[in-house]
């Protein structure tokens, strides 16, 4: 008898989002005065198989992203919850990871974002996170700030949604007969401007993104499409 989690595979893990965009500088910063890029986020996927070498899924993130700049002068936050729809293609036809031990994951998928973000300078009078002057913000719930000379700061007061899509590779390995991990290595592109926070730029073009790398663990039900289970008694 099939039990309605009959070919699906549920997952949780962790990993890491680095910005892509134009207001990166090409360094990892790993702990500068509590700055620090390396975040750990939160994944959560639930899979199923729709025949030998493709599957279907929906997969949850939760995490954020910083970069510091400039010598370490300036730097951005995004805060962010998505939810994307994935096709993944096993480019060695084992998308089940029954046969063989391994499978090569060609991945794609497409969703919305919600996030917030913020553009700032590090005051070195007081380094710390808590020191960071923040220039410009999306949903934070600033609303007509003025810097000691009276000039206004940028500011949206509210969390914003974007379309966010991704395109990557990831390595699947059997434990066991039920449990699976995966490597994920995919570049997320959303359609906004504004993750890095900094809303006095001007260029559109490209929009701001993330490269995601980490793991999950799985647990897969039963036998995938596409194959016949032997009866059990």
């Amino acid at each position: 008898m099939n039990s309605g989690l009959e070919g699906w595979r549920l997952g949780v893990g962790t990993g890491y989002a680095l910005y892509l965009g134009d207001q990166m500088d090409y360094a990892i910063t790993r702990n500068y005065y509590g700055f620090k890029e390396l975040r750990p986020n939160i994944t959560l996927g639930a899979y199923k198989q729709i025949n030998e070498d493709t599957e279907w899924g929906l997969v949850f993130k939760r995490g954020s992203f910083q970069t510091l700049k400039s010598s370490n002068t300036q730097g951005l936050q995004c805060d962010y919850v998505e939810l994307q729809t994935n096709w993944q293609k096993s480019l060695n036809d084992n998308i089940e990871i029954s046969g063989k031990p391994v499978s090569i994951n060609f991945q794609v998928g497409f969703g919305f974002m919600n996030y917030k973000s913020r553009y700032f300078v590090i005051n070195p009078n007081f380094i710390s996170p808590d020191g960071a002057l923040i220039q410009s913000s999306v949903g934070y719930g600033y609303k007509e700030r003025k810097d000691i000379m009276g000039n206004p700061y940028e500011d949206i007061s509210n969390r914003r949604f974007t379309l966010v899509g991704n395109i990557g590779l990831n390595l699947g390995i059997r434990l066991n007969r039920n449990l699976r991990i995966y490597w994920e290595n995919s570049v997320q592109v959303s359609g906004t401007s504004k993750l890095s926070g900094n809303l006095e730029k001007v260029a559109k073009i490209p929009p701001d993104g993330y490269f995601y790398s980490g793991l999950t663990i799985h647990m897969r039900f039963g036998v995938g499409g596409g194959r016949l289970g032997c009866p059990r008694f």
